[in-house]
């Protein structure tokens, strides 16, 4: 990855691998954002959760420097990024797959 690089889900991944080497519980969020500028959404986002004692829970938005708000929808949770994947599933033999996702999030 080059120096800066990288995705929210590269982000939140770094930020909950580094905090466990703490010592530091942490965990992987992936859900959704609600961007200002839009109603539709692009794609989905992923932070991550430390837990802080005496606090519990904390959020960390470290591609966006936010500790994350009633603007941050919470889809899966997990220990990382695959724990966490919203959908997940097997699929056999040579048929083709598509998705198409279309959500807004509005106030």
């Amino acid at each position: 990855m080059i120096a800066g690089g990288g995705v929210c889900q590269d982000h939140a991944q770094i930020f909950v691998s580094a905090a466990r080497v703490a010592g530091i519980p942490a965990r992987y969020i992936s859900g959704y954002l609600m961007m200002n500028d839009r109603v539709d959404q692009d794609a989905s986002h992923a932070w991550a959760e430390a837990h802080i004692d005496g606090l519990g829970w904390v959020g960390f938005d470290v591609s966006n420097g936010y500790s994350p708000d009633e603007r941050y929808v919470c889809i899966a949770t997990g220990l990382d990024s695959r724990d966490a994947s919203p959908i997940s599933g097997v699929r056999m033999g040579s048929a083709n797959e598509s998705m198409i996702v279309s959500l807004q999030i509005q106030q």
